[in-house]
């Protein structure tokens, strides 16, 4: 039954490497000025040379390069440290003339190697700096130039690395860097991350809840070997089916036509899809005869959609959450560049005769990294879904970041702001729910004195869609953790044509944002978060 729902890929499908994917929302310290904190008062000035921090070098340290960077467009001037701990970690550490004792740290995107100055990275870092935060970045061990995807799991050592290693030797080592050049240790420690950062996130607090004070975690791959796994399941199903871009259009109209109204307000948003029953060989028109145009669905590719939002199977049994939904709709794409697309383009499709996402990272995971030996000739087509989950094992130990134990972490007094998209077609918004759920059952009292998750209607992954998709959960962390006040509320905002086109407050899970009654549905005072009806 498996091997007829994801027969053969067309052997023309290409893949570019490597494949960038976000890690963060992008919209962070925005709302500092604002903060009750006043977090971005900096005082503490170096007490040392920059330069000289180039002999730190030693045992498992290598720092390469320690140099003054200029203040420049807004960004202040700091001594800027790079170097190498053993065998490959590459990382990153920039230290702000006027320091405001805050560490920043910020994560990764889909299989890492990203260099510093990769696509939005010095944005990141440019925005945490103007805040007066020391920052620190790491490629976790590999070079993803040359070594696309995770071709580099041919080394155990970068596997481990990549898994969890390189975020703490680069966190601790940071720290450290910055005790030697302020003559003052760090008061707080942050992280921010989203997708492999978010999973990077959860790994810190599970393993080591020491590290940071407060994470920022948005859209954690938390399960990593089950839902790449999903992923070969998925995106082989849909990529057999002739699903177009035009037609998932005509999905999405027919899914926010039925389900939009349901929360009571209709606004081009379903507040929460498990309460959307949508069915697309009922609610979509579907083909007759040898017809196959942009308005109706044959019977592959209706099943093709029920496959993505219904559960993966094995041995007969549901084993791992399908996608919700409504993530079908037409809006911005998840990069934040490029015109309006549904989030099924490149996560499910393929553009251009490429692989899609789903099918691209599934397929490097069974080939480098599933079954704890490389074999680049693996075929996904030949992997069965009934045994071959159950020799991952080793990985499982390695990657996932399940553990819903957090006691460590909070017990020392760290907070956790979780966040993920309703419409995210990358990671099934279902296991963050179902994480946040397994770790307030383990936490003994009311975990939500420490961890809070924020649900998005509308939003992609880690950003984009049709949602409001921006907004400042790094200074709601800070002031959680430095002023004890936790976020009942996030203030989040959606730009059009660089203006902002709607407002809308974030309600911790499993609250959502009711509209008063009276007033615009697009300004965020006409709404309250409530428990659901």
């Amino acid at each position: 039954m498996h091997r007829r729902l994801i027969a053969p890929l067309l052997g023309t499908l290409v893949l570019a490497a490597p494949i960038a994917a976000p890690a963060q929302n992008f919209a962070n310290f925005s709302e500092a000025a604002q903060s009750p904190i006043a977090y971005t008062r900096a005082t503490t000035r170096p007490q040392l040379d920059c330069g000289a921090l180039r002999a730190m070098s030693g045992g498992e340290l290598t720092v390469t390069r320690a140099v003054v960077v200029a203040a420049a467009d807004g960004v202040p001037e700091h001594c800027r440290v790079s170097g190498v701990i053993a065998p490959e970690i590459g990382f990153e550490i920039n230290l702000p003339s006027q320091w405001n004792r805050r560490f920043y740290m910020f994560g990764n995107g889909g299989y890492a190697g990203e260099h510093p100055e990769f696509l939005r990275r010095p944005a990141i870092r440019a925005a945490a700096l103007k805040a007066g935060f020391l920052t620190a970045s790491t490629n976790t061990g590999h070079d993803a130039q040359r070594e696309p995807l995770a071709t580099f799991a041919v080394s155990v050592q970068k596997t481990i690395d990549y898994a969890f290693r390189a975020v703490h030797l680069t966190a601790v080592t940071a720290k450290q860097v910055a005790t030697r050049y302020y003559d003052r240790p760090v008061a707080y420690s942050y992280w921010d991350g989203c997708s492999t950062g978010g999973r990077q996130g959860l790994m810190a607090a599970q393993r080591f809840p020491g590290d940071f004070d407060g994470i920022v975690d948005g859209a954690p791959v938390l399960n990593f070997v089950d839902s790449l796994t999903a992923a070969v399941w998925n995106g082989l199903a849909v990529a057999d089916s002739g699903l177009t871009v035009a037609k998932l259009k005509t999905v999405a109209g027919a899914v926010y036509a039925k389900c939009d109204a349901i929360d009571g307000l209709k606004d081009g948003l379903i507040d929460d899809p498990r309460r959307c029953g949508f069915d697309a060989a009922k609610d979509v028109p579907q083909c007759a005869g040898s017809d196959d145009g942009d308005g109706c669905l044959t019977p592959k590719q209706a099943a093709a959609i029920q496959h993505v939002h219904s559960p993966m199977v094995v041995q007969g049994k549901p084993y791992f959450f399908g996608y919700a939904v409504g993530d079908e709709v037409v809006g911005t794409p998840f990069t934040g560049a490029g015109a309006p697309t549904t989030a099924w383009d490149e996560w499910f499709i393929g553009r251009d005769g490429q692989k899609s996402r789903q099918v691209a990272y599934g397929e490097t995971f069974m080939k480098y990294l599933a079954f704890g030996r490389p074999d680049p000739n693996f075929d996904i087509r030949k992997l069965d879904f009934d045994k071959d989950p159950a020799r991952m094992g080793e990985m499982r130990a390695l990657l996932d970041a399940t553990d819903p134990d957090l006691r460590a972490f909070r017990g020392r007094g760290g907070k956790l702001l979780m966040y993920h998209g309703w419409a995210d077609t990358a990671l099934t918004p279902y296991m963050s729910i179902d994480y946040y759920e397994k770790a307030q059952a383990a936490s003994g009292a009311d975990g939500r004195d420490f961890f809070r998750l924020f649900m998005v209607p509308g939003m992609a992954h880690c950003r984009g869609g049709v949602a409001t998709d921006r907004f400042d959960a790094m200074s709601a962390i800070v002031n959680w953790v430095e002023n004890g006040s936790a976020p009942n509320s996030l203030k989040a905002w959606r730009v059009e044509d660089g203006k902002v086109a709607r407002s809308r407050p974030l309600c911790p899970f499993p609250q959502v944002a009711v509209h008063a009654g009276t007033g615009s549905p697009d300004d965020a005072a006409n709404f309250s978060c409530k428990n659901p009806n």
